[in-house]
């Protein structure tokens, strides 16, 4: 099951691939941890927790994943709408459980770690 999920993952990742490239410009990143000048590092983290009706349980682990890759996707959206002049993905991990705490039925939890490097807006024009 686990190596189900995880390429379940992997194929989603790179059928979601065109959705993350929200950058206005291409960023040439030669490694993650090494960023264009005047860029910064930002770390989003994402937590998904979804109760599971009776029923096709892959499907709704499939349908929680693109919904963690759909916010994480969006996170660049929303620095371009308030502080950045530009955004691009660079690191993307993310975990899946299935869990029943309180005892009201189980629930797929979806958490993960979303780096982005953003060139920040001039500090003018991060105010308007």
């Amino acid at each position: 099951m686990n190596k189900q999920m995880i390429w379940a993952a992997l194929l989603l990742l790179g059928a979601a691939a065109p959705t993350f490239s929200q950058s206005l410009s291409a960023l040439p990143l030669r490694n993650p941890h090494q960023l264009p000048e005047g860029y910064i590092s930002v770390q989003s983290g994402i937590s998904l927790s979804i109760p599971i009706a009776d029923g096709n349980d892959e499907q709704q682990q499939r349908d929680a994943i693109k919904s963690f890759y759909r916010i994480a996707a969006s996170n660049c959206t929303a620095l371009l709408d308030t502080i950045a002049d530009d955004c691009q993905l660079n690191g993307l991990s993310s975990n899946t459980d299935v869990i029943n705490i309180d005892g009201r039925g189980p629930k797929l939890t979806v958490r993960g770690q979303v780096t982005m490097a953003v060139k920040l807006k001039a500090p003018a024009a991060a105010t308007k």
